[in-house]
């Protein structure tokens, strides 16, 4: 409708004003008129989407978000996949916290026995290589004790550093000779409860197993 308008009144004015001034006038104010038209005709509101549109939007927010969640999911997978680092070395402060007994010297080669197995047992809540725990032990030794490690040490290359089987078995070479493991050997065999209650003869027999 517009431009029927505008074709109109243009020829409206050329038939009424002959002078070309006046026409082309008519001609600014028309065409003003029409640009009017048309940012009226622009600011019009967008019509709403169709369901088809709608729902395709729809599915692909669906789509976005079932991929994030993907990529979450292989996230949290490869970092469970991950190698778990490894233990710490325990030190000789951790040795002590768990009270390791001292050993001076032994009187019955039993006792000697005894704490290399009370030794043993704290190692075995601990995590330490075979060359601490024989420098951890040796650090609990005193009196005539540790005059024997400081000898046995004398007589080995300068620099060797014993492993735990190392130091058990020069320390029941000293502290518990072959001799003696054999008299307690042939009393364990010859155990009778005699006289003894019941308990004594446990407790007798506990000693010499």
């Amino acid at each position: 409708m517009p431009c029927v308008y505008s074709i109109y009144a243009h020829s409206l004015i050329a038939w009424t004003s002959p002078d070309s001034e006046m026409a082309n006038q008519g001609m600014v104010i028309l065409q003003m008129g029409d640009n009017h038209d048309n940012e009226n005709h622009e600011a019009l509101p967008q019509p709403p989407p169709s369901l088809a549109q709608a729902i395709a939007a729809l599915i692909a927010d669906r789509n976005e978000q079932t991929e994030l969640m993907r990529q979450l999911v292989q996230a949290n997978v490869g970092r469970g996949r991950q190698a778990p680092p490894p233990p710490v070395e325990t030190d000789y402060v951790g040795f002590l916290a768990t009270q390791p007994p001292l050993f001076h010297k032994a009187d019955d080669p039993l006792e000697a026995d005894a704490w290399i197995r009370t030794i043993e047992d704290k190692f075995g809540i601990l995590n330490c290589t075979e060359r601490d725990k024989a420098a951890f032990a040796a650090q609990q030794l005193r009196g005539p004790a540790k005059i024997w490690w400081v000898n046995h040490k004398a007589l080995l290359p300068a620099g060797t550093h014993l492993t735990w089987d190392e130091f058990v078995a020069a320390f029941k070479a000293h502290h518990i000779p072959t001799s003696l493991m054999r008299r307690k050997m042939a009393e364990f065999l010859a155990l009778k409860q005699g006289n003894n209650t019941i308990l004594q003869y446990a407790q007798t027999f506990n000693q010499l197993s």
